[in-house]
């Protein structure tokens, strides 16, 4: 079962959000130029380019907060939502971290198979 721990999953989600803030940003810069400016609708869609860099950009800080403020310990199954995403890197990173919390949860196992807390 794969499983994560809550705040590492806000943390990528945030993490994601905020990767797709930038990528909106770039496209913003790329497409707004001073000759076009007078085309209504290329100022619309110039302004929802830009609304859609905020928005994301204040859900990664809500979510990266929500995450800061998640409990020691609380993790969520994340398998049955990993099933519904259809582009493979995105599903690898989300996916990693689940991944990493595991090699992290073994280095804590010592060569006998034991836990080891206090090393």
């Amino acid at each position: 079962m794969t499983t994560l721990p809550l705040s590492s999953l806000l943390q990528i989600l945030a993490e994601e959000l905020r990767a797709l803030a930038v990528t909106t940003e770039e496209m913003h810069h790329l497409v707004c130029h001073e000759h076009l400016s007078h085309d209504p609708d290329y100022i619309r869609a110039v302004q929802r380019i830009d609304h859609t860099t905020q928005v994301l950009d204040n859900l990664s800080a809500f979510v990266s907060a929500v995450g800061d403020e998640t409990v020691d310990g609380w993790s969520i199954t994340i398998g049955p939502a990993l099933n519904t995403i259809r582009l493979a890197e995105l599903k690898r990173r989300l996916h990693k971290a689940d991944i990493d919390d595991v090699a992290a949860a073994n280095d804590d196992v010592d060569d006998d198979g034991e836990l080891e807390l206090f090393g």
